[in-house]
């Protein structure tokens, strides 16, 4: 098992990075994320990733993260039925391990329906699989009780506003499937939206969508 890679980086792309270990170039694929961080890097300079070795039947393949906390939720991820390397590393990608824990933790199924290849089931497996595992509930936040009350009365609050505004939406004549699509859509863009202002915007992009 390979744990751990540190050498100079050889090279990058859009997926993964090439890293020279005495001699030896190990390609570990990569978050988009990770990428960014790697962005102000320069050839031959020394990075270090927690990597998880990926066994198939016809391909050995690595997969890197900047903490072991995040190759902790990737493999918590993909111990989900139906989500493998690629979905796992696009949740990880869009939502940070404390992000995850929350979402798990208060059952908020929009934070991953946030992310491209989650759907409405996925979503609801990934946190009816998650919620009641023994190592997620040991968990820490890692930060003090304080700001972890702030921020989950937060993430209450925002999960009050989607309902609302899909509530709101659905009055208005939308399917719920279009109108939650909408609402994740504008989400990405103001996470701290109210629902005033989540309805407002889900309609231009309702109304974008009609039009096309």
């Amino acid at each position: 098992m390979i744990g751990k890679v540190t050498g100079k980086l050889l090279s990058k792309n859009h997926e993964h990075l090439m890293i020279d270990v005495g001699g030896i170039g190990y390609v570990i694929f990569v978050s988009e994320k990770t990428l960014a961080t790697m962005s102000s890097i320069d050839r031959n300079q020394e990075i270090s990733l927690f990597t998880e070795l990926l066994v198939k039947e016809d391909l050995l393949q690595l997969v890197g993260f900047l903490s072991e906390r995040e190759k902790e939720w990737f493999n918590l991820l993909r111990s989900v039925q139906g989500v493998g390397a690629k979905v796992a590393l696009a949740i990880l990608n869009a939502l940070k391990p404390e992000d995850l824990l929350k979402a798990v933790r208060l059952k908020n199924e929009i934070a991953f329906k946030s992310v491209s290849g989650v759907g409405p089931r996925m979503a609801q497996r990934i946190i009816v699989e998650l919620s009641g595992r023994k190592d997620i509930l040991g968990m820490s936040d890692s930060k003090s009780e304080l700001e972890g009350d702030i921020e989950e009365n937060s993430f209450l609050l925002k999960q009050e506003s989607h309902r609302d505004a899909l509530s709101a939406l659905q009055n208005l004549g939308f399917k719920r499937s279009e109108a939650q699509e909408a609402i994740a859509q504008v989400s990405l863009d103001n996470a701290e939206a109210n629902a005033s202002e989540i309805v407002k915007n889900a309609l231009r992009v309702l109304a974008k969508g009609s039009n096309t």
